[in-house]
């Protein structure tokens, strides 16, 4: 949100953040993880989570969604380069360092599992830090119910973290590590509370955990970056992103309730003979349930013998002998039905998260399609990756680059100037057909409309 004020204060940060969980962030979670406690408790009333009942089923089709725009992004890695402003060149040395930092991190594991974050909750963040001990900066991510960013004038000003560092699961204390990171600088505290409180700070726990109540940050840059999933969100303010399921829950929910119906007909329908009372044998009882009263039988007092490898019986009370005969009983599974609803409403569910059904595998048919088919039937999927990535470019720029200014400054000072930058390039989400480039390419050389240099550019890219 804009402000003109000062930052929040930790406790008012805290009470920010666990209203926006409760209000939107528990609604996506709850059908990416597929806990069916979260689910009734964040079911709409009167719908299929909210209503009774233990034999319901979960389809994991939210977490597909979520992984499957990750691969969109991430896939294929993005190439990150220095690049001096002042010498317009990318210097070797400096190249190299960068690729070292980004290893050290795993980054291409980081931003691929960040992606997947911010797809679910609608937000994700970077921070950076140090630790003397290790060999460069490290870098870790935090979903949007673990942070809260401030805005000023549509510009990010600071992020305030919330970390559980421990949990006391026989009292439910909650010890977090509140960190605001600005520009500059970066405070931290320690807070004491429970699962839903922040508490109160607990400032003798600094030397023994190694805090620092507020460090100074080399370099003119943030080392905490907000990345929005996509904007804008139909119900949440300006400077949040929107989760891949907004407004999507009623339509998860009917695909959760078709299949366990489906599931239902199944029990329902499992084969089973019908027989008569006389047909089984008699097992005594007694009060413990032992059997060894020989006089139980006089009084009444037994039960139909049950085996387990015959568990499709079932006795029927009948004393007319013409109803003395084994029925088999076996009901009909609606599958079709099931199926066809299913696979339309997943078809619905896909298309408007945004993606072409085809990325999931549907209506392909068994045939390989060229570069140019596929690219026209998942335009919509390589669309919203497009969209994506524009709320990723400038975020992980500025952010590269204020690490890489950081590493500079504590781990490599020679070989740092604050005419640096990263530049983030993102690769094709696909591999190009050689054959569409080459007809492109024979074409224009027909057409006298391209150098010899150019079309061998065209073909050999690297």
């Amino acid at each position: 949100m804009d402000r003109l004020t000062d930052f929040y204060t930790p406790s008012a940060a805290w009470d920010e953040l666990a209203a926006e969980k409760s209000r939107y962030i528990r609604v996506h979670t709850a059908t990416y993880s597929g806990d069916h406690m979260d689910l009734s408790s964040t079911a709409k009333t009167g719908s299929f989570w909210d209503r009774k009942g233990k034999a319901k089923i979960h389809v994991p089709l939210a977490a597909d969604i979520a992984a499957a725009s990750a691969d969109l992004l991430f896939g294929n890695p993005p190439r990150c380069r220095v690049y001096d402003d002042v010498s317009q060149d990318v210097e070797e040395e400096k190249q190299t360092r960068l690729d070292a930092m980004l290893r050290f991190n795993n980054f291409e594991s980081i931003i691929q599992e960040a992606a997947e974050k911010a797809a679910v909750i609608g937000d994700v963040y970077l921070k950076g830090g140090w630790d003397s001990r290790e060999p460069f900066p490290f870098i870790t991510i935090s979903g949007g119910d673990e942070a809260l960013p401030e805005y000023r004038f549509g510009r990010l000003q600071c992020v305030h973290f919330f970390t559980v560092i421990k949990i006391e699961r026989k009292t439910g204390i909650y010890w977090r590590l509140y960190e605001r990171y600005e520009q500059g600088r970066i405070i931290s505290a320690v807070y004491r509370g429970d699962t839903g409180s922040l508490g109160s700070e607990v400032p003798g726990l600094y030397d023994e955990l190694g805090i620092e109540p507020e460090k100074h940050v080399p370099g003119d840059g943030m080392i905490a970056a907000h990345i929005p999933n996509i904007k804008p969100s139909r119900v949440r303010f300006l400077n949040y992103g929107r989760s891949e399921f907004e407004g999507m829950r009623d339509m998860l929910d009917a695909l959760d309730e078709v299949y366990s119906s489906w599931l239902r007909d199944i029990r329902l329908a499992k084969s089973r003979l019908l027989v008569p009372a006389e047909f089984l044998r008699k097992r005594q009882i007694n009060d413990d349930g032992t059997g060894n009263n020989d006089q139980l039988f006089s009084q009444n007092r037994f039960t139909w013998e049950f085996d387990e490898d015959v568990e499709t019986l079932v006795a029927l009370d009948v004393t007319d002998a013409d109803q003395m005969q084994i029925t088999p009983s076996q009901f009909a599974i609606r599958a079709a039905e099931h199926a066809s609803t299913a696979e339309a409403l997943i078809r619905n569910i896909i298309s408007m998260c945004g993606y072409s059904p085809q990325t999931f595998g549907m209506d392909i048919d068994g045939q390989a399609s060229s570069g140019t088919a596929l690219l026209i039937r998942e335009k919509r999927s390589f669309s919203m990756r497009s969209k994506k990535l524009n709320y990723w470019s400038a975020p992980l720029e500025s952010f590269l680059t204020a690490m890489m200014q950081l590493d500079g400054a504590l781990f490599n000072a020679k070989n740092v100037h604050a005419s640096d930058r990263v530049i983030v390039e993102f690769p094709d989400a696909m591999s190009t057909d050689i054959s569409t480039v080459a007809n492109a390419v024979q074409m224009m050389h027909t057409a006298s409309a391209i150098s010899t240099e150019t079309a061998i550019k065209m073909l050999h890219p690297d």
